[in-house]
C-alpha cells in the first residue's frame, strides 16, 4: 500500500481514507478542498494495492493518537480489512464489501476478470463514465487519477491474486460502524452490497440517486461519522 499525508498537523484524531483501486490522493486533496466535514483532522489517503502492507510510519502515526476514523470506498472497503490495523474507532464503508469478487456480495467473478483482461485505455474510460454516472464534469476532472492504465492493471493483478491466494479470508480487529450504498452503483451493484452486509449485521444506509463515486453528495458527507 501507499500512503500520504493530506492533511498533518499533529493532532490526536486521524482519519485514514482507503481509495478505491487505481486511483491516487487526488479525491482526498479534492474532498478537502470541497468539504468542511472532515475539519479537525489529521487525514491520511491510502491507496495502491498492489502489496497490503500498511506503510511503518502510517501504522506508528496510528499508534500515537487518541482516535482513529476510517473511510473505504470501493476496494479500499477489502483493503482497509487487511491492512493489518489493530485499532479503529469508527470506519465507515462507501459502495464496497469486504468480499470484491463474489457473485452474491462483491463483483461477479466474470466480470471482474473480464476487467482485468480487457483493461485498457478505452475501457477505462468507458469504467470511469459507469463511476461517475451523473456526477458534474468539474468534479471528474479534479478526481479523475494521474496513474496510467498500465499501472492500475498490475494492481488489478495483485489484488486478484492476493484474493486467489486467500487473503480474502482474513478477521480485522474491528468491524465497520456503517455502510452508505448507492442505489446507482454500477461496479459495486446495490442489490449485492445489501445482501453482503446484512448478512455481516452492520447497519446500512442507501441513496438510491448515489453512482458509485460517492463524495459529491453532500448529505452523504454529512452522514459518514454522524
Amino acid at each position: 500500500m501507499k500512503a500520504e499525508w493530506i492533511i498533518h498537523r499533529g493532532g490526536q484524531k486521524l482519519l485514514l481514507l482507503f481509495n478505491g483501486w487505481g486511483m491516487d490522493r487526488r479525491v482526498a486533496d479534492w474532498l478537502i478542498s470541497s468539504s468542511t466535514a472532515f475539519a479537525g483532522r489529521d487525514i491520511a489517503v491510502v491507496h495502491d494495492y498492489c502489496d497490503l502492507t500498511l506503510p511503518d510510519w502510517l501504522g506508528e502515526a496510528v499508534a500515537g493518537v487518541d482516535s482513529v476514523e476510517l473511510l473505504a470506498w470501493s476496494m479500499g472497503v477489502w483493503a482497509a480489512a487487511r491492512a493489518g490495523l489493530e485499532r479503529v474507532d469508527c470506519a465507515v464503508a462507501l459502495n464496497g464489501t469486504p468480499w470484491p469478487r463474489d457473485a452474491e456480495r462483491g463483483i461477479p467473478q466474470e466480470v471482474f476478470m473480464g476487467t482485468l483482461e480487457g483493461w485498457n485505455d478505452a475501457n477505462r474510460q468507458r469504467f470511469e463514465r459507469r463511476m461517475m454516472t451523473g456526477v458534474p464534469q468539474d468534479v471528474v476532472e479534479s478526481v479523475r487519477s494521474e496513474r496510467s492504465s498500465a499501472e492500475q492493471k498490475e494492481e488489478l493483478q495483485a489484488i486478484a491474486d492476493a484474493l486467489s491466494s486467500g487473503h480474502e479470508q482474513a478477521v480485522p480487529a474491528w468491524n465497520y460502524s456503517k455502510v452508505i450504498v448507492g442505489g446507482r452503483d454500477q461496479i459495486f451493484r446495490a442489490e449485492n452490497q445489501r445482501r453482503a452486509w446484512r448478512k455481516a449485521g452492520v447497519p446500512v444506509a442507501e441513496y438510491p440517486a448515489m453512482p458509485h463515486f460517492p463524495f459529491h453528495h453532500s448529505k452523504v458527507l454529512k452522514e459518514l461519522f454522524a
